[in-house]
């Protein structure tokens, strides 16, 4: 090997002279583990297992395994803030819906009073289990949420623009780039002006569901800002080496975490959790099943539970940390800018956002959190985009470059 690594026959063949120039192919021609490459991001763990240590060991996510695992948003997000705080006293006032608010399960109303109660007011007749959410699905139009992402509580819940003034959603707008549900709903309208009016009086959310459908969550967006060539997960080196020849195009543009959209498209989430655990098995459907509470909406307008609450509970407490923890990625894409969002969520919402299947199973990313290996994204995507499109085969089969090798075997070197 030269000084100057001008390995013109080795570049003409595998171009790799700028890797050549800043790791001179040391490691990756003795080891083929491509250590020069990985001086910077050390992506030992992605190179070997894809366990993305360095990820890991930057960020650790054991601050999201500890602090948040997701409990922020199912703990500390699941309305506990809502239900335990307020409890719905207005609702509870005028519904007496102490079951929705203890056991957030309606079943007992269901099942042992049959809402007589509540059937005499609201009539929610298709509260029942026959129904489940086909008049929530023909009234108020959540077909994009139902079939989507089913995020109706989530989006009506964690899209707080109000509580995010502070974050204004940079993240959420550089990874998810909902800027269709924050410049058309921005959520003011939803907490501060009509306070729910339009979720209650007219459930029908048309500008959430035609406008975003969450397709720029799911389709749009694809995750665009999640790679954003992965500066931040390569320590601001951005893969230069790696990504001088490739610069993971074929991951941001093709892949895109398509695998993770079009495979899964949370369909995990929707499937296993639906929110459950941050609906309790209730999703809140069922409170805005068949007459979508028109009657208690009338009545109440949820004007105590917006006036009162106003999800202050959950904005104080939580802040919607575990919607900032999946969205707010911004730290990543930029350098450490939310180094206190890194340190809680230690780029969870990465992880969250691409390995939702431990998320979709446990909501707390426990497989995904622990082990870190991406399973859930091996398993379900199994970087099948990264794999054909980037065709980083090389890297993947423990970055022997065996194509290097094989082609070349750097007789011209040797």
């Amino acid at each position: 090997m030269n000084k100057t690594t001008e390995l013109n026959s080795l570049n003409s063949n595998t171009e790799l002279h700028s890797m050549n120039k800043t790791t001179e192919l040391h490691s990756l021609k003795q080891k083929n583990v491509l250590h020069s490459l990985n001086k910077t991001t050390e992506l030992h763990s992605l190179n070997k297992n894809t366990e993305l240590h360095l990820l890991n060991s930057n960020t650790e996510l054991h601050s999201l395994n500890q602090n948040t695992e997701l409990h922020s948003l199912n703990q500390n997000n699941e309305l506990h803030s809502l239900n335990l705080t307020t409890e719905l006293h207005s609702l509870n006032k005028t519904t007496e819906l102490h079951s929705l608010n203890q056991n957030n399960e309606l079943h007992s109303l269901n099942l042992t009073t049959e809402l007589h109660s509540l059937k005499s007011i609201t009539e929610l007749h298709s509260m029942n289990r026959n129904t489940e959410r086909h008049s929530l699905n023909q009234n108020t139009e959540l077909h994009s949420l139902n079939k989507t992402t089913k995020l109706h509580s989530l989006n009506q819940i964690t899209e707080l623009y109000s509580m995010n003034k502070t974050t204004e959603h940079h993240s959420l707008k550089q990874i998810t780039k909902l800027h269709s549900l924050k410049e058309i709903i921005e959520l003011h309208s939803l907490n501060k002006t009509t306070e729910l009016h339009s979720m209650n009086k007219t459930t029908e959310l048309h500008s959430l569901n035609k406008n975003t459908e969450l397709h720029s969550l799911n389709q749009n967006t694809e995750l665009n800002s999640l790679p954003l060539r992965l500066h931040s997960l390569s320590q601001n080196n951005e893969l230069h080496s790696l990504n001088k020849t490739t610069e993971l195009h074929s991951l941001n543009s093709n892949t895109e975490l398509h695998s993770l959209n079009k495979t899964t498209e949370l369909h995990s989430l929707n499937s296993n959790t639906e929110l459950h655990s941050l609906n309790q098995n209730n999703e809140l459907h069922s409170l805005n099943l068949t007459t979508e509470l028109h009657s208690l909406n009338k009545t109440t307008e949820l004007h105590s539970l917006n006036q009162n609450t106003e999800l202050h509970s959950l904005n104080k407490t939580t802040k919607l940390h575990s919607l900032n923890q999946i969205t707010e990625l911004y730290s990543m894409n930029k350098t450490t800018e939310h180094h206190s969002l890194k340190q809680i969520t230690e780029l969870h919402s990465l992880k969250e956002i691409t390995e939702l299947h431990s998320l979709n199973k446990t909501t707390e990313l426990h497989s995904m959190n622990k082990t870190t290996e991406l399973h859930s994204l091996n398993k379900n995507t199994e970087l099948h985009s990264l794999n054909q499109n980037t065709e980083l085969h090389s890297l993947n089969q423990n970055n022997e470059l065996h194509s290097l090798n094989l082609t070349s075997e750097i007789h011209s070197l040797n």
